[in-house]
């Protein structure tokens, strides 16, 4: 039997490999909210540092070598195991660190600002808002956050919230409201801790009001989900759930309309109407004002269709954006209870 000298020794590539690893010792539980960060961070450092002249990978290279057998070859495969470890170590590094000596990561972004002085709120539009950041507003203080995936939050005035992530927050007491598209039963929903219990959101719109030893819950689109001193509790569009320590829940009914919604007007975010049909702006301004948007025939759909939105409605409420723009087009509209009714001017 003949044997190629130059075939690598896998199991002391190995034997060594695991050497270098019992010697950086245990790996430390990865906290979930910088594992993503240290992973690509390491993996820049480890692609930058191996880099051969001819703009090669040490890898690339290494498994050229190994197929020609070349003496190269035996020493490079030698650097693979010995840079994996390297890569180990500097996560290891890395990870020891304390946690806010990494970037803290963007979770939000203000939208809008209603504010009687600019220190009531202490943030600006179009701001950053990092997680773990806290907004407390004051008297006459309010604001409004784009979330991920479209979803916002809008904070009230005398309110105090922590960001923590982009689908986690914390109502710490007053009052915000929350509106997380139209995906009802959507995974990955909102979460909101209050002191009270933890709210989730299956694809809704909802207020939450958390004063001292109560916690109110309305729904205006959707479903959401409380737990509430291990009991859970499920509050449906048109409901208001109510809970107390120590008493038992109540459920009473809250049109989607109702004037309770009234505070949430001012901190609507501007809707922005570049490559926007004129449909898409009718179903914001509905689900806007809690009205189901209705059309008293197909033509005026397919107009409403083929219509393009011209101009800003930035600084009108949904109810005068609604009257401003569709002044301008061949429809028009009536408001009839919960519903909002849009029919064809031109053929009445």
């Amino acid at each position: 039997m003949t044997t190629d000298s130059n075939k690598p020794d896998r199991g002391d590539d190995e034997q060594s490999l695991g050497n270098l690893l019992r010697l950086a010792g245990e790996r430390p539980e990865i906290p979930l909210s910088i594992e993503s960060r240290v992973y690509h961070r390491v993996q820049r450092e480890w692609q930058v540092s191996t880099k051969e002249p001819n703009g090669e990978s040490v890898y690339a290279e290494v498994h050229k070598s190994w197929k020609r057998g070349t003496g190269r070859g035996r020493f490079l495969r030698w650097l693979a195991p010995i840079g994996v470890a390297a890569s180990a170590i500097l996560a290891l590094v890395l990870l020891s660190q304390p946690e806010q000596a990494l970037a803290p990561s963007v979770v939000a972004t203000v939208a809008s600002i209603v504010a009687p002085t600019p220190t009531t709120v202490g943030f600006e539009e179009g701001a950053p808002v990092y997680s773990g950041d806290v907004i407390e507003t004051g008297p006459g203080g309010g604001l409004s956050l784009l979330l991920a995936r479209n979803a916002t939050l809008r904070i009230d005035e005398n309110t105090r919230v922590r960001i923590d992530e982009s689908d986690r927050i914390a109502l710490l007491s007053g009052q915000i409201y929350a509106d997380t598209g139209e995906y009802i039963y959507r995974d990955d929903g909102l979460v909101i801790d209050t002191p009270l219990g933890v709210v989730r959101d299956i694809g809704t719109q909802f207020a939450i009001l958390a004063n001292p030893g109560s916690l109110d819950v309305s729904v205006r689109e959707g479903r959401v989900e409380v737990d509430h001193e291990s009991v859970a509790h499920t509050a449906r569009m048109g409901e208001r759930l109510t809970l107390g320590t120590g008493r038992s829940a109540s459920v009473s009914e809250l049109d989607t309309h109702d004037e309770y919604w009234g505070w949430i007007v001012d901190l609507t975010p501007a809707y922005d109407t570049t490559n926007k049909s004129l449909l898409d702006f009718l179903k914001w301004a509905s689900r806007e004002t809690g009205r189901e948007l209705r059309f008293e025939s197909d033509e005026s759909r397919m107009l409403a269709m083929r219509t393009d939105v011209h101009g800003s409605v930035t600084g009108l409420t949904p109810d005068e954006a609604l009257e401003a723009i569709l002044s301008t087009t061949l429809l028009e509209y009536r408001i009839e209870l919960d519903k909002v009714v849009v029919l064809n001017r031109s053929i009445q």
